[in-house]
């Protein structure tokens, strides 16, 4: 599959799963992006640091439109209206994120919150799950904590009763970053 016809494909599936999907062709459109989306969902925010947040400057955009942004300490994400982690992979096929969540400041910020923001790289975009376990298997050793995240957290009940949110996060946005990040989607 073409780079662009997997963004697509994962564009469409991630949203059928329930995510929105925001595109950003430059890692400095993401605090812009993130300051319009998170407004209306409360102030407190679990920031996990990695390469994306640091390029894109996501902590001084969201600490200079008054967000309130808590990187550590004993009760991290507990209290976070919402989470914000960079995924490592997208697969196309099922719209879904994966990630090496060895690390429990990344569990925690992307389950804890009641909204998950996920920053994933276009270029990271996969089309099965068989080619992002190859890739973490050439990277070395498996991870400790591997983790896929679909859409938002959904239970349901012997009656069939579904409700969202209640294991996780109730709300996921996945900001897609790079060239056409999702623009074919116009959003």
């Amino acid at each position: 599959m073409k780079s662009q016809e997997l963004i697509t494909s994962f564009t469409s599936q991630a949203e059928a799963m329930g995510a929105r999907v925001i595109p950003a062709a430059r890692p400095g459109e993401i605090g812009a992006k993130l300051v319009e989306v998170l407004r209306p969902l409360g102030s407190k925010i679990a920031l996990v640091d990695s390469p994306l947040v640091k390029t894109a400057g996501v902590e001084a955009a969201l600490a200079g439109a008054g967000f309130n942004v808590e990187k550590d300490g004993p009760e991290f994400a507990r209290q976070a209206d919402t989470g914000i982690v960079e995924f490592e992979y997208g697969i196309a096929e099922t719209g879904t994120l994966a990630m090496d969540a060895t690390d429990l400041k990344t569990r925690l910020a992307a389950m804890l919150p009641l909204t998950c923001v996920a920053l994933l790289a276009a270029e990271r975009v996969r089309a099965n799950l068989t080619e992002v376990i190859d890739a973490y298997l050439e990277r070395g050793p498996w991870p400790g904590y591997f983790t896929l995240v679909t859409g938002p957290s959904r239970t349901a009940d012997i009656e069939r009763s579904l409700t969202v949110g209640v294991h996780g996060p109730e709300r996921l946005f996945i900001i897609l970053v790079g060239e056409n990040g999702g623009a074919s989607r116009g959003r």
